[in-house]
């Protein structure tokens, strides 16, 4: 039995995660140890791992992507207002699509959409001249959004802001052998004014 849209949500009960994943890190080893002065090389890899750590968490709070990365969104039914898109900043629109029982995605046509990028969450809409993607093939889950979000593909790319406070992130856990769900008191300041906000 097909879906009653209007019993549902207004962004077509959407959910989303990382299909693809930052192919660096914001910040380096060496530059955590610097900041943070640590001597000898024993835990390099487990600072990288903290880096790693820090840097999901800060995307959590700040409710953005810091390094490009591919975001899939997948949602049961198409809504009537423009799709807000989250963890921005968004690159480009890889694909829009609907995806049937086996999987199968079919890609419907990027002349039909427009990315909205002037707000603090960008949205997409459908153009007035096209319909909007229609799919009779699966009830859940049958529409998919895959774009890139992030500030860019290197580090050189990221806010300064943001990297200092993710040295201080990554510190806190390294001294403290623990992942904040929220940022440490002394990250926060620098990295609140990044935090997206609905209005």
């Amino acid at each position: 039995m097909a879906i009653n849209s209007r019993s549902l949500a207004r962004n077509g009960n959407m959910r989303f995660y990382v299909y693809t994943a930052p192919s660096v890190e914001p910040i380096t080893v060496s530059e955590v140890k610097t900041f943070a002065r640590i001597d000898g090389s024993d835990e390099d890899t487990l600072i990288g791992t903290f880096i790693t750590a820090a840097r999901q968490a800060c995307e959590q709070f700040l409710r953005r992507a810091i390094l490009e990365q591919t975001i899939r969104c997948k949602f049961d039914f198409w809504p009537d207002y423009p799709i807000e898109l989250p963890r921005p900043p968004v690159i480009s629109i890889t694909q829009v699509g609907m995806v049937d029982e086996s999987d199968t995605v079919t890609v419907y046509g990027a002349s039909s959409y427009y990315l909205i990028t002037d707000d603090m969450v960008p949205r997409l809409a459908i153009r007035q001249t096209s319909n909007v993607p229609q799919n009779s093939d699966r009830d859940y889950a049958g529409y998919i959004i895959d774009y890139k979000a992030g500030y860019g593909s290197t580090a050189a790319s990221v806010p300064e802001q943001i990297k200092t406070g993710l040295k201080l992130w990554t510190t806190d856990i390294y001294e403290n052998r623990v992942v904040r769900e929220t940022p440490p008191p002394e990250a926060w300041a620098v990295l609140n004014p990044y935090r997206v906000i609905k209005i």
